[in-house]
């Protein structure tokens, strides 16, 4: 008895063990609502796309991006109207969590964006690579887009183990705020890093 007894438990151990290790490798299990992420650069004037600085190299000095249930949101001003108060506000939001094979290793990663308002007009977006690599969420790359017309993100997604991102063509721009056309790029992780991979399209929205 003691040993049947001995055995269930072993056996109970190593099943919670493994469904542990499951839940810690498995990136749809990551609260990236809850989550810090990291940040270089100037925030806001961006009309373009860019690769930013990873957490251990040197210029990547900017203050992190702590998310508690999806925002980092300050108050930046407000007025009463009618007794209600109508306020700006100036922060990251979570914008949405994607999971697609980007690296080409037939494993999920997640694509994370970060929607980024400074109590304005102007706004731009810092996009998130994640893996799991030691049980643990690991940052393979990010960037920002640009504002609105000015290449401000329109879609990124994962295509057949490619990183694919669409920008609005600030070529076909009317005004700050929007863009009748797209350009599309293609990435391919080599080296530890996305490159891009063939030539970038045009399209109108209209042909999509």
């Amino acid at each position: 008895m003691l040993i049947i007894m001995r055995s269930l438990f072993i056996g109970l151990l190593l099943y919670s063990s493994m469904g542990f290790t499951a839940a810690e490798t498995n990136i749809r299990q990551v609260d990236f609502k809850n989550f810090t992420y990291p940040l270089s650069g100037t925030l806001l004037g961006h009309d373009r796309f860019e690769w930013l600085d990873m957490p251990t190299e040197a210029r990547s000095n900017g203050k992190p991006i702590h998310l508690v249930n999806g925002d980092e949101l300050t108050k930046s001003s407000s007025f009463v109207l009618d007794g209600h108060e109508y306020a700006q506000w100036e922060g990251f939001t979570l914008q949405s969590v994607a999971f697609a094979d980007v690296t080409g290793d037939g494993q999920e990663e997640a694509i994370v964006v970060l929607h980024y308002r400074g109590g304005g007009t102007q706004q731009t977006d810092y996009v998130y690579i994640y893996t799991i690599a030691a049980a643990k969420p690991k940052l393979l790359a990010y960037f920002h887009t640009g504002d609105r017309a000015y290449s401000g993100l329109c879609k990124v997604s994962g295509v057949d183990g490619k990183l694919v991102v669409e920008l609005f063509d600030p070529e076909k721009r009317s005004g700050d705020c929007c863009s009748s056309g797209i350009v599309r790029t293609r990435y391919k992780w080599h080296n530890g890093r996305f490159e891009v991979f063939g030539q970038s399209e045009r399209e109108t929205l209209e042909e999509q």
